[in-house]
């Protein structure tokens, strides 16, 4: 089934606001959606199904369809949308647990923050801009590398440690080597300790990149370049088609 999107006003962002600093119990309150005192129609019409996914790439691919015919300028930082389609899908975002009760994140989760680079934390704005940006490249970002009964509220530390820099972020040639890194593509998620602090980790790869800054334009390398200059630790994650073009830098970043 699905349903027109409506947007949240200030009061409805406000109402929402204040039943998640509540501990979110209780029914959703969908309803602001629907009161026009709370809501407002979208300039376009969007008709949003309540389905569910089965990881948050397949989720992001689903929003950029359905939210392809809105001002991409104006979707892209509007914190009123990003938090109503939060609301939307709060139940996928934030599910009951065994104990009746919801385990709560922050609020930048689900209502957009102010600061821009807390973007990448929204459950909902995060997989839409991942899959617009980088593609096929965003998978290691977006699908967890274990199985989840609620994949949608798995925000995940591999985003966590990329996502916190945003010029990493942004560079399209730095997400596809790490997904070449990080990704297993039989397993269709990343590969096992990608997600950890061992060597060659994602959180290794956002320190050394650090380091690489320092001498290199890193964000703006190509991606076989960037194989290049990566030190030894990355050679256990390097995928066979960048093995034969890399030569791995013996000492940087170690």
């Amino acid at each position: 089934m699905s349903a027109e999107f409506r947007i949240l006003n200030d009061s409805g962002l406000e109402a929402f606001r204040e039943y998640i600093a509540s501990g979110a119990s209780g029914e959703v309150p969908r309803e602001l959606l629907r009161n026009p005192e709370t809501s407002s129609a979208c300039p376009v019409t969007i008709l949003i199904e309540r389905i569910s996914f089965q990881n948050r790439f397949e989720f992001g691919q689903y929003l950029g369809k359905v939210l392809s015919t809105m001002d991409q300028a104006r979707l892209a930082t509007d914190r009123h949308i990003w938090s109503s389609l939060a609301l939307q899908w709060f139940d996928l975002l934030c599910p009951v647990k065994g104990n009746g009760k919801r385990d709560v994140k922050e609020e930048c989760r689900y209502i957009l923050s102010r600061d821009y680079r807390h973007f990448y934390r929204h459950l909902v704005r995060s997989p839409w801009q991942l899959v617009r940006d980088h593609g096929d490249n965003s998978r290691f970002l977006l699908i967890a590398p274990r199985h989840s009964d609620h994949p949608l509220s798995v925000h995940g530390e591999i985003l966590e440690q990329i996502g916190s820099r945003q010029q990493v972020l942004g560079s399209p040639s730095v997400i596809a080597a790490a997904n070449a890194l990080y990704f297993d593509h039989e397993s269709g998620r990343p590969k096992k300790g990608a997600a950890g602090s061992s060597r060659g980790s994602a959180r290794r790869l956002g320190l050394v990149l650090r380091q690489l800054d320092l001498t290199f334009d890193a964000e703006g390398m190509p991606e076989v370049a960037l194989f290049d200059v990566l030190p030894e630790e990355f050679e256990r994650w390097m995928p066979e088609e960048a093995e034969q073009h890399s030569g791995l830098a013996g000492s940087a970043g170690s």
